[in-house]
């Protein structure tokens, strides 16, 4: 059994196969993983020492099978986990309504909405923000949602955004499936009529390498039932779901343990990224969604432009 003193290349190596085989639904993928980290090791040599800054060359060649698996570096020493897998910690309400639930840019002017979300909160936490930021945006003529900083989170506030802009009667959504047992479901619920975006209000989705996991997943969903327009760069492609693991005194890792499917495309955007419709640096993603909203209004008659109240700074 190793001790805290032989914290070398070899012992994370270990941990993250020995976690990998129990969490990883696909074993084909775990296997793959598992010969690429030993060929690491085998490499880096017997007793190189673990330090942070050996993690960013673990974590590229992880990535070459699972591209949400992270390593931190811990400074506090603490005893590697065992037996039943952890489970995210509790976010405090507090915390959630410091940062109102994500919810970081909400701009209504005579005809267009911009909301931009930097993450995904629990939606028992978070909902009243995406409520607010909805009452104030439905009834434009058009939605611009931006991604390019939604760093991930909770699939149920995935669903519930989705739910809005979808505008549908209940559907399934996506199925993540584990290790073992049934695949968890997740399903929209079909929201009130008068809280439903137009069906044919047009939508736009901004993307780009900070958009990451479940910020991914939303523009995925969206882009697969074709209700969207996605614009700016081909996100980093994490598609897995993950829970922390401490697998050495000083190394947490955030490893697989679903594999999410959506229910139109029955795949998932892993190691591909979402690609977007129109591809254009993120940084020009929302001079373009404009531009297309605009077409999309004048061809119906609606009129946007100067006066309208869009800002560069949006």
């Amino acid at each position: 059994m190793r001790t805290e003193a032989a914290e070398d290349v070899e012992h994370l190596v270990d941990g993250l196969i020995a976690w990998s085989d129990r969490l990883i639904p696909d074993p084909e993928r775990a296997r793959a993983l598992a010969q690429d980290l030993r060929k690491f090791a085998a490499q880096a040599g017997k007793g190189t020492h673990l330090s942070p800054e050996l993690l960013p060359a673990v974590e590229q060649v992880c990535h070459r099978t699972a591209r949400h698996l992270t390593l931190e570096w811990q400074p506090d020493v603490a005893p590697p986990d065992q037996g039943e897998p952890p489970s995210w910690p509790p976010v405090a309400d507090a915390e959630v309504a410091a940062r109102a639930g994500f919810v970081r840019t909400v701009v209504r002017n005579a005809h267009y909405g911009l909301l931009r979300l930097d993450g995904l909160d629990e939606v028992s936490q978070c909902r009243r923000f995406l409520d607010a930021a909805f009452a104030l945006l439905l009834g434009s003529d058009g939605l611009i949602l931006d991604l390019r900083t939604t760093g991930g989170g909770a699939t149920s506030a995935l669903v519930a955004v989705t739910d809005v802009i979808l505008g549908r009667d209940p559907e399934l959504i996506m199925s993540v499936q584990q290790r073992s047992g049934e695949p968890r479901q997740w399903w929209t619920t079909g929201v009130p009529g008068d809280a439903r975006w137009p069906a044919n209000g047009p939508v736009a989705v901004l993307v780009g390498p900070g958009t990451y996991s479940n910020g991914e997943a939303l523009a995925y969903v969206l882009q697969t039932r074709g209700r969207v327009r996605v614009f700016g760069e081909r996100t980093p492609g994490a598609a897995d779901h993950v829970i922390p693991v401490r697998v050495t005194p000083h190394v947490v890792a955030l490893l697989p343990e679903g594999t999410a499917i959506d229910a139109v495309s029955g795949t998932n955007w892993e190691g591909v990224g979402v690609r977007p419709d129109v591809e254009v640096p993120a940084s020009d993603a929302l001079d373009r969604a404009l531009e297309w909203l605009t077409t999309s209004a004048n061809s119906v008659g609606v009129p946007i432009g100067p006066g309208t109240g869009w800002g560069r700074t949006v």
